[in-house]
């Protein structure tokens, strides 16, 4: 009977791998895009202006600034849903081995309640 247990948490199981790869395929995609992000400079923040050239407004900067700024908290939250998601996968895969011990130590007596009767 155990056995016929384990084959139906399967599916259970894939799922929470399945979610898990997500979780890790998202870190995956946000730490590609945050190197791409430091390597490629920013159009209106590039520094020193090479000769021959005006400086860029103050707005043109502020907006690049206000641009960066935005993306890198982008990928901050693209980074916490990752790990969320990651966690959750893990999290929902020890939750179904633990599931399926249980399942199986319900047929013995625990520790804990045979020293109870005995007492």
């Amino acid at each position: 009977m155990p056995q016929s247990k384990s084959l139906t948490d399967l599916p259970g199981r894939l799922i929470a791998i399945l979610v898990f790869l997500a979780g890790i395929a998202m870190l995956c995609f946000v730490f590609m895009e945050a190197m791409h992000l430091f390597q490629t400079p920013v159009q209106g923040l590039n520094l020193p202006i090479p000769k021959g050239e005006t400086a860029p407004p103050a707005a043109n900067i502020g907006s690049a600034l206000a641009t960066y700024v935005m993306r890198i908290g982008l990928l901050g939250l693209m980074a916490l849903a990752g790990s969320v998601i990651a966690s959750k996968g893990i999290h929902l895969y020890f939750a179904l081995n633990h599931g399926a011990d249980a399942h199986g130590a319900g047929e013995k007596a625990s520790p804990a309640s045979t020293t109870q009767k005995n007492s």
